[in-house]
């Protein structure tokens, strides 16, 4: 088995892992502070399942980051309704700050793989 078949189903685990999150806190969950940091922890789940992604990506040989800027039309859309997706419930709850940071560190973060992809690497 590749190592990018594992990585896929590690990127896979973390997606619905972050899916189950939000329905949790969005519907089940009614202390605001609780449901804040359900909905934190399933950002950052898949914040965690991109980056898998992108390092299968990389171990198959392939640059996640030339796909998505060299506008490829659909991978923009993916990503961009995934945030927009993030953006809306933190806005719903009325916690703008979060988002902001987040937006923070994805733009760090592909700054320093765009320019770096070996920085990155561990």
């Amino acid at each position: 088995m590749a190592i990018a078949d594992i990585l896929i189903g590690y990127s896979i685990t973390a997606g619905i892992m972050a899916s189950l999150l939000i329905i949790f806190s969005l519907f089940f969950e009614k202390g605001k502070k609780k449901s804040r940091n359900l909905l934190i922890w399933a950002a950052l789940f898949l914040a965690s399942s991109f980056a898998i992604s992108e390092n299968a990506f990389w171990q198959e040989g392939y640059n996640l980051f030339t796909l998505v800027f060299s506008f490829n039309f659909p991978l923009i859309v993916y990503f961009g309704i995934w945030f927009a997706f993030l953006v809306w419930i933190f806005e719903m709850r009325k916690e703008r700050k979060i988002w902001l940071i987040l937006l923070v560190l994805l733009i760090i973060t592909i700054i320093i793989a765009v320019n770096c992809m070996n920085c990155i690497r561990f």
